[in-house]
């Protein structure tokens, strides 16, 4: 039993160290031509948040000639079409296109996303939610990084919860998720992403097939499509600088952010093999942590066994987070780490296991 927990631990360790190296090791950027883009938002219900991120994506500091606003009304029974068509009165940049009804082959906001795409006049795609706001320098950092060689670019998004604990808590675990992002990035590896701060190459998206293969899958239109990209992109890249950061405010319920945290975990079953693997392995790793763990609390194993496996978990943990957070200048999170290290292995296996067993409710 302590063999296998060491070598588990062993490989555990190594895993997340390799992203370590790719965090630190990650090239800057250096694009100087300008790249015309297409914002694709789809949003649905979002009168209470659509008159800050239009505000935002109309006060860009990117030439106006270079880029396009495709804002996809899906099926909103508030004003969400008569704030857009306002903003598309007085600016070109905008455009308005609404989802009637939902593609029984297209669910979830695929459809309308789908349909921004379609409509885009641009090659370069970039998305966010309609909860949150660019930096006026976020379209000019997403062209930095769009060299030539370059087919995808994420970056980071941050929420402000109106509790300050658990605002800390959920972008440090936030944090690490961004931290494998931006690490596999480097390896050219695309083990997951978020919607909200993600842009990619439309001729990419057409080349694997648009979202026809996960289309009847309701969430997973930013990692399932990053997941299918991976074998195809030349070059993926992550942005750090704070003027890529995308905020977004939210009045989470514990109901809310239970159906949110199942959703990520029901795509499990979605993902390549080799992904598969390594979730399920993390999960196996975490289980049997937590036995170790009780062990020595029980006297079953010495001290030193006990700071051994300790040590090969968390020093692995807390260099990806901490060279990620100096990299997005939010090393201020780091305070709540000790905290995280407790609750997320409990948090991780409940969540997997009902993602994936378990039934989850969608955001209406």
């Amino acid at each position: 039993m302590e063999l296998i927990f060491l070598v588990c631990s062993i490989f555990y360790f190594s895993i997340l160290f390799i992203f370590v190296i790719g965090i630190i090791f990650q090239d800057s950027p250096g694009n100087t031509e300008i790249n015309r883009i297409s914002v694709i938002v789809a949003a649905r219900n979002e009168e209470k948040h659509l008159p800050e991120l239009l505000r935002s994506l109309a006060n860009q500091e990117y030439p106006t000639d270079c880029y396009e606003v495709v804002i996809v009304d899906d099926r909103s029974e508030d004003k969400t079409s008569e704030l857009v068509k306002e903003y598309e009165a007085k600016n070109h940049i905008f455009k308005l296109l609404k989802v009637r009804t939902e593609s029984k082959y297209l669910l979830g906001k695929k459809g309308a996303l789908d349909m921004g795409i379609r409509a885009s006049k641009h090659d370069i795609l970039a998305f966010i939610d309609a909860d949150c706001t660019a930096h006026p320098n976020w379209l000019k950092q997403i062209n930095l990084h769009f060299d030539e060689k370059t087919d995808l670019v994420a970056g980071y998004s941050y929420i402000y919860y109106n509790s300050l604990f658990f605002r800390l808590l959920k972008n440090l675990e936030r944090a690490s998720i961004f931290a494998i992002i931006a690490g596999s990035f480097s390896w050219n590896w695309g083990i997951t992403a978020t919607a909200g701060n993600l842009s990619y190459r439309k001729k990419l998206f057409h080349k694997v097939g648009g979202f026809h293969d996960i289309g009847n899958v309701r969430s997973g239109d930013d990692d399932l499509m990053v997941q299918k990209m991976s074998k195809f992109t030349h070059k993926m890249r992550f942005m750090f600088h704070k003027d890529s950061i995308v905020k977004t405010g939210r009045k989470e319920t514990a109901s809310t952010q239970i159906q949110q945290e199942t959703r990520r975990g029901s795509k499990w079953k979605y993902y390549p093999i080799s992904i598969k693997i390594i979730t399920l392995f993390v999960l196996i790793y975490y289980i049997l942590f937590s036995i170790n763990f009780i062990g020595f609390l029980a006297g079953y194993f010495t001290t030193y066994y006990f700071v051994t496996f300790m040590g090969l978990k968390l020093l692995p943990e807390f260099l990806l987070i901490l060279f990620f957070l100096i990299k997005i200048n939010k090393i201020s999170l780091l305070i709540i780490f000790p905290i995280l290290e407790i609750i997320y292995i409990p948090y991780f296996i409940f969540f997997g296991l009902k993602g994936t067993f378990g039934n989850y409710k969608w955001k209406e």
